[in-house]
């Protein structure tokens, strides 16, 4: 964790509610490591219940179903700009799949 504060000082102003809420899912969910999660600490400054948690929302809908065809890493998608995600995952397949907008949508309202 020590390389994660090195990184993105302003972690450290994280409350350790929100620190261990998106440690939890990180590890949980994703499955993520410690060593990715240290790689990329800019996931902890990100908002769990309006960005981190829909994306995976979407993502898992679609790898349910095969989608898409290739190897998607739940980091990249973290990364990508709203519009570029929306773009990429949601709108691209909304016809194929509706729950993936239907999922998108449930997450970022339980969040606001």
């Amino acid at each position: 964790m020590l390389s994660a504060f090195k990184k993105r000082p302003q972690i450290m102003n994280l409350s350790k509610v929100k620190m261990r809420k998106i440690m939890n899912f990180f590890l949980k969910e994703p499955g993520l490591g410690l060593s990715v999660i240290s790689s990329w600490p800019n996931f902890l400054l990100c908002s769990l219940e309006k960005k981190i948690s829909p994306r995976y929302s979407v993502i898992r809908v679609l790898k349910s179903l095969g989608l898409p065809n290739k190897d998607v890493r739940f980091t990249t998608i973290c990364c990508l700009k709203e519009e570029k995600f929306l773009e990429k995952y949601v709108i691209q397949y909304q016809d194929k799949v509706p729950q993936v907008l239907q999922a998108y949508r449930q997450k970022t309202m339980i969040g606001d």
